[in-house]
């Protein structure tokens, strides 16, 4: 397959609209889950998030190494074999089994370890789900590989509102932190179902040890950077579970969670096609470099305003959503979104590496930031967890160079060249966030009810961002705005141009 034709022909058209219905999806999903979240905060209290945020954490490094990275495996194939997608299914499908069964049985002395008596419980269920989640991995991948992101994100869409559904009523009941395991129970077997009806695919019952091996090679290292990874945002739970308790890691986790929100609303979609994309273009390092620069370019043009603008605002977010009851969550917002610029970097370098085949090259820059992580932790934790936030941000600056460097040598992505495709939007989002910052106060003594003004805050910074790219980067974002255009309807797009 000749790659410049890949890059000029068809893959843009796909890799547009994929990230379209991507859009779709993961904003249904956003604005749902969003919702949802409000209701559940109000209702449950920080130490409920945080014994299940401590049991989720144990679940999902467990997750990650029963998928092994096999669903990237297939979803990287520029020519898939049917014999290859049986054996991936299979290998999920027995480490799934396996790690949930460890999980199971580990799950005490998990318990005692966090000083959460509570988390060993809800532990083994989440670790009887893991293996029936399993199950859909391959049947998505292929989808991904395929460009099926239209069947993805009714998927979605179905899986988060019955689940969230299912959460909010358990919560009502006085489940307390059982309705958020009903909820993760209920969003698995619905993306199971969905996923065998979207691909209508059933695996053979073959296993083939030379391809697994093959395939594995490639995924080992992989899966052990994505554990890393996981371990980089989840590790300083630990730490203040042991310090301060689950209220605490509650407080901290739901700061992290709306920051998550709003990666998930523009970067995830995105990243969805991005490693399917550059895999297209692995063997023209000219377009890999130049697709990779447009790609992190349009990533930071939805993340730095929406970051920096809800760190200005966060104290005045969280208490008017959640309550007064959630504490300084507001503050350890405002501090975690100062990791924007590395946030967004972070995404999509794991991405080209493994489009490359150079999967393993990521381990040591999450073992390096992982490393760093655990020791500024370590010195901050007894200083509240406003300084753990300020650990982690400082960290993720760090960490940074040494990232680029790694994608210099492996994947030839000039550092300068994606630093300049994100600049405008960083600047932007400065200006815009410290305006809001110092008009905020007037603002809010001038206008109520405080939602009215938080409102209007919300505004003014809209404003200034639009105006700001438009005046000072209108040529930045020409390119988007026409791919914008080339997706609408041809009488859509005449009614634009006049």
């Amino acid at each position: 397959m000749d790659a410049q034709a890949v890059d000029s022909g068809d893959l843009k058209k796909k890799t547009a609209t994929s990230i379209l219905w991507s859009i779709v999806r993961v904003g249904w999903s956003t604005v749902a889950t969003f919702i949802i979240f409000v209701i559940l905060a109000r209702i449950l209290g920080p130490a409920d998030f945080g014994t299940f945020a401590l049991a989720s954490l144990f679940v999902e490094i467990g997750r990650v190494l029963a998928y092994a990275g096999l669903g990237d495996a297939v979803t990287r194939q520029l020519e898939l074999d049917e014999e290859l997608a049986d054996t991936a299914f299979w290998a999920s499908v027995a480490f799934s089994v396996s790690v949930g069964v460890v999980i199971f049985f580990a799950a005490p002395a998990y318990g005692e370890f966090v000083r959460d008596p509570n988390v060993a419980a809800i532990l083994k269920w989440l670790a009887l789900f893991l293996p029936l989640s399993s199950l859909a991995v391959i049947h998505n991948a292929r989808l991904a590989r395929d460009f099926g992101h239209k069947s993805l994100a009714a998927q979605s869409i179905a899986a988060s509102l019955l689940s969230g559904l299912t959460a909010v009523a358990a919560a009502f009941l006085g489940w307390g932190v059982w309705s958020l395991v009903a909820q993760t129970a209920v969003n698995g077997i619905v993306l199971v179902v969905l996923g065998w009806l979207s691909y209508r695919w059933i695996p053979k019952l073959r296993f083939n040890f030379a391809i697994f091996r093959s395939i594995f090679l490639f995924s080992v290292s992989l899966v052990v950077s994505q554990i890393l990874w996981m371990m980089l945002a989840r590790v300083q739970d630990i730490f203040i579970s042991r310090w301060f308790g689950p209220t605490e890691v509650g407080r901290y986790r739901i700061a992290w969670r709306l920051i998550e929100l709003i990666s998930q609303a523009v970067l995830s979609p995105i990243g969805s096609v991005a490693l399917v994309t550059l895999s297209k273009l692995q063997n023209d390092p000219v377009s890999f470099r130049n697709a990779y620069n447009r790609i992190v370019g349009l990533a930071a043009l939805g993340t730095f305003p929406l970051l920096l603008g809800f760190g200005a605002l966060s104290d005045q977010l969280i208490l008017f959503l959640f309550g007064d009851k959630w504490g300084n969550a507001g503050d350890v917002a405002t501090v975690l979104v100062m990791m924007a610029v590395p946030f967004v970097m972070n995404v999509f370098a794991s991405s080209a590496l493994a489009a490359v085949n150079k999967a393993q090259s990521i381990l040591s820059v999450a073992a390096l930031q992982l490393a760093m992580t655990v020791v500024l932790t370590w010195l901050l934790v007894p200083y509240g967890i406003i300084a753990v936030a300020a650990g982690y941000a400082l960290r993720a600056w760090l960490t940074m160079p040494y990232q680029q460097y790694v994608l210099k040598r492996f994947a030839h992505i000039d550092s300068l060249g994606t630093l300049k495709a994100i600049s405008m939007p960083f600047i932007g989002s400065l200006v815009m966030a410290v305006c809001v910052w110092f008009a905020k106060p007037f603002i809010l003594a001038a206008v109520t009810p405080a939602w009215l003004g938080t409102g209007l805050c919300i505004a003014l910074g809209g404003a200034i961002y639009a105006a700001f790219m438009l005046i000072f980067a209108f040529k930045m974002i020409r390119p988007y705005l026409a791919m914008i255009m080339s997706m609408l309807p041809a009488r859509f797009r005449l009614l634009a141009q006049k």
